[in-house]
């Protein structure tokens, strides 16, 4: 990639940056090759960074963006530690949650390439202290969420015993009743994929977290993804934080995760993140057939796909790009990878507390650095003010007014609605699009999309359907 004079400032912005006053500590890292357009890719994912920290009120959170093959940006915002004033870097490790999903669905698909495991076999085939259950349970309906097992009930995420075993951790859930006969309905369940981490051991007669260790994590050089172990020091791990309702900080109750390995109990860097979803995209650790078993959508036995596969949700984005990708949600912490495979764009998003993580997120930081649709190759001035009609949750008609405001690099947008007025969200217009993101409720984002075609525009906030008239 060609080095441009833009992208070198960017860089040498990102080594003396400083976030909410404090200095940091280990510098961001900006690919000095980027293109310009690139390089105001990372600029603008910076405004959303800083954005979502003053507006949401999370302490600390860590962005990256790989391409091709290579880390591109990295970056961590506010604070690891608040009492320490502690900066959060591009080496703090954050609790990924559900993100674990996926990073243990690479050890299913080794296993799977070795002949070592049976997706179809009964669990017991690996796991034979589990209890028969009424219909026989597999490690594939395990794996897309259609087994049955049930999810976690009441305070349970909220568990400070510790487990010295896999097996051990079994114990909160393995004698309950299925909630529905396996491949009848999709219903998620992290418990299902902790009991995963047991089939992991069975099929490779290994324990299960230095098995991840030897044969996901070291290969493909991952050095910051570590199981979250109450009983050890782990360097760089920031502190947990929850948020009160009335917009305060406090520290997280304190947790032991020993019970959810592969469900829900990594740390990592969002930097060890992008490369993990790396060495998905670019050839290495896993065959192109398995990838397509973990990435093609699992069906229900009445032939109604999940969109989700093994560890993976899947879909396309609104261009009709293929994505696969998966949130995660902890006791102070919140995580969102997603992934590009057919364009080679990963990003992985992190924080230590509540946090707007979802598909729209990850999206916006992505778009920039993927390659242009024949719509973002033309020109056109979003200002200005649209009326525009959509459908509510509730199947009601709506009616909504969009202001545009700024000039064709970034905009603010306010939304008024029948109820309600949104202020200073962040937009911006590329060819024919405008793209905005909007911060709900002090936590939710949403995301519209809206194409200009003379006096009318059409789009979709997220997934509802808006239509648009230019005054």
């Amino acid at each position: 990639m060609r080095t441009s004079i833009r992208a070198i400032v960017v860089m040498l912005l990102g080594l003396c940056i400083t976030t909410n006053g404090a200095a940091q500590t280990e510098p961001a890292f900006v690919d000095s090759g980027l293109d310009a357009q690139t390089a105001a890719g990372v600029e603008r994912g910076r405004l959303i960074m800083r954005e979502l920290l003053q507006k949401i009120g999370v302490p600390g959170m860590a962005v990256a963006v790989g391409v091709e093959g290579d880390v591109v940006w990295s970056e961590g915002f506010g604070f690891a530690d608040l009492e320490l004033s502690v900066p959060a870097t591009r080496l703090t490790r954050f609790r990924v949650g559900s993100v674990s999903k996926p990073i243990t669905a690479a050890a299913l698909g080794l296993l799977v390439e070795r002949g070592q495991l049976d997706l179809d076999a009964p669990v017991q085939s690996y796991v034979p202290t589990f209890p028969e259950k009424r219909w026989p349970v597999t490690s594939r309906a395990l794996a897309g969420h259609l087994s049955g097992v049930r999810h976690y009930l009441g305070r349970e995420t909220y568990s400070s015993r510790r487990y010295d075993t896999v097996l051990e951790g079994l114990s909160i859930f393995q004698d309950d009743t299925l909630l529905f006969e396996p491949g009848t309905r999709f219903s998620y369940s992290s418990y299902a994929w902790n009991l995963l981490s047991a089939v992991v051991e069975g099929a490779s007669s290994e324990r299960f977290l230095p098995f991840m260790d030897a044969n996901v994590f070291r290969p493909i050089g991952l050095r910051h993804i570590v199981a979250d172990h109450t009983d050890s020091l782990v360097p760089n791990r920031t502190r947990f934080y929850a948020r009160t309702r009335e917009g305060g900080v406090l520290n997280a109750p304190y947790v032991d995760n020993s019970y959810k390995w592969a469900g829900g109990g990594f740390l990592s860097t969002a930097e060890d993140l992008v490369r993990f979803g790396m060495a998905h995209v670019q050839p290495g650790l896993l065959q192109p057939e398995t990838l397509e078993l973990l990435w093609t959508s699992q069906r229900t036995n009445d032939g109604e796909p999940t969109d989700y596969g093994i560890g993976w949700a899947v879909g396309t984005d609104h261009h009709g790009r293929r994505v696969v990708h998966h949130g995660g949600g902890s006791v102070g912490g919140r995580a969102f990878l997603l992934l590009f495979p057919e364009d080679g764009v990963v990003v992985a998003i992190l924080a230590n507390s509540s946090a707007p993580m979802t598909f729209g997120t990850a999206w916006t930081i992505a778009e920039p650095f993927l390659p242009p649709t024949a719509s973002d190759l033309s020109y056109v001035d979003h200002s200005g003010t649209y009326d525009c009609t959509y459908t509510s949750g509730r199947g009601e008609e709506r009616s909504a007014t969009l202001n545009v405001i700024g000039s064709p690099d970034s905009y603010l947008l306010r939304v008024t609605t029948d109820d309600s007025t949104s202020d200073a969200i962040l937009a911006w217009g590329q060819g024919r699009e405008l793209r905005a993101i909007a911060l709900e409720d002090d936590f939710w984002v949403r995301n519209l999309w809206l194409t200009v075609a003379g006096e009318r525009a059409s789009g979709h906030w997220d997934t509802t359907a808006v239509t648009c008239d230019v005054r």
